[in-house]
């Protein structure tokens, strides 16, 4: 099947671009020594995953348990991050069942977290692995101190079920490097292991070597690209291998178009640009601009178009944020070559718990 007789909206994924991105970034790891742990909240396919699993990830990030216990039911078991605080006995329990048939480590930055995490792994008999997540200026979740961080280790150290794993944050500009040497100088000083010191961020994936404590590093959008990382350099328009093939359904005015790709398709994500506020880019009409959206609609000032689309056309449009762009969608069009090549089932859509 030809890529135009696809019926629209619908989300498709470039083959070639995404294995370049894949090799891209895989190379720039390899060759600094950081392990590669993607994260699948934003692509949510097991077929992407095993991609990126033979390409040479050490393992997998997943946001929430279900897309865990996804990846773990689709064969991937080896080696699986959640770093995300788990609370609550059904969420526990879960965890438990996951951890006893895939490789399991955990995120907590509470003694709460922990005490629970204990409670949970001694009474199933396992034995689970935390990492400690530290806050790198971002104000999000995480210790804010080194000295925290060495209690929570301490703690972890000496409750039933549980092993001492390393540490995490998100993002992880160099700017973050201070706060992973001071917290590695008290574990050292501790007699404290730390084999994982996880970094995350695409926006600062290529400077992940500037903080030399780090073992590995936690990205996903890098494969697909963005809006975002189109108008930062990070990404060509020929790499943002993401797009929604949608159709100009109205034409209402000379300077306005609107496609049938409103919220519901794109997700609802707005991106401030120089240019106003964005919930994608037109490939064919770079000069156009969403200028609000609808449920089902997204209007479009073309204005600024020398050559102006008419009603009928179909357009390919780069999502400003793929992760809730993909988290729309029941499937994604694998196309190489304007051919379609398979259709992924996006099983870890809409798995927040």
């Amino acid at each position: 099947m030809h890529i135009d007789e696809l019926d629209t909206p619908v989300l498709t994924v470039d083959l070639d671009a995404l294995e370049a991105n894949l090799d891209r970034y895989q190379r720039y790891y390899d060759e600094h020594k950081i392990g590669l742990r993607p994260h699948i909240k934003t692509h949510k396919t097991l077929a992407i995953a095993h991609m990126q699993m033979k390409a040479g990830a050490i393992g997998l990030t997943c946001q929430k348990i279900g897309e865990a216990e996804v990846m773990a039911g689709g064969g991937i078991t080896s080696d699986l991050l959640i770093p995300y605080n788990i609370l609550g006995q059904q969420k526990l329990d879960r965890l438990m069942a996951l951890a006893r048939q895939a490789h399991v480590t955990v995120a907590a930055d509470s003694d709460v977290v922990v005490r629970g995490l204990s409670a949970a792994a001694h009474a199933a008999g396992l034995t689970l692995g935390v990492v400690i997540e530290v806050e790198t200026g971002s104000n999000r979740t995480g210790v804010p101190t080194a000295e925290e961080a060495l209690q929570l280790a301490q703690l972890i150290d000496k409750l039933p079920g549980l092993e001492m794993r390393g540490l995490m944050g998100y993002p992880t500009p160099p700017e973050a490097r201070p706060i992973f040497q001071q917290t590695i100088d008290l574990l050292d000083r501790a007699g404290l292991p730390h084999p994982i010191v996880s970094g995350g961020g695409t926006r600062c994936a290529f400077q992940a070597h500037e903080i030399p404590e780090l073992t590995e590093y936690r990205i996903g959008e890098h494969i697909v690209g963005g809006v975002g990382h189109l108008l930062a350099g990070r990404h060509t328009v020929e790499q943002c291998a993401l797009r929604v093939i949608a159709t100009v359904v109205s034409r209402p005015v000379d300077g306005r178009a609107v496609l049938d790709c409103g919220s519901k398709t794109m997700s609802a994500t707005i991106l401030q640009t120089e240019n106003g506020p964005s919930i994608g880019h037109i490939v064919e009409y770079p000069d156009a601009r969403f200028y609000s959206f609808s449920e089902e609609h997204g209007h479009v000032d073309v204005s600024a178009c020398a050559r102006k689309p008419v009603i009928g056309e179909r357009v390919q449009v780069i999502p400003v944020h793929p992760c809730p762009c993909v988290n729309e969608h029941d499937e994604l069009i694998a196309v190489r070559k304007g051919q379609v090549e398979a259709i992924w089932p996006i099983y870890a859509r809409g798995k927040i718990r």
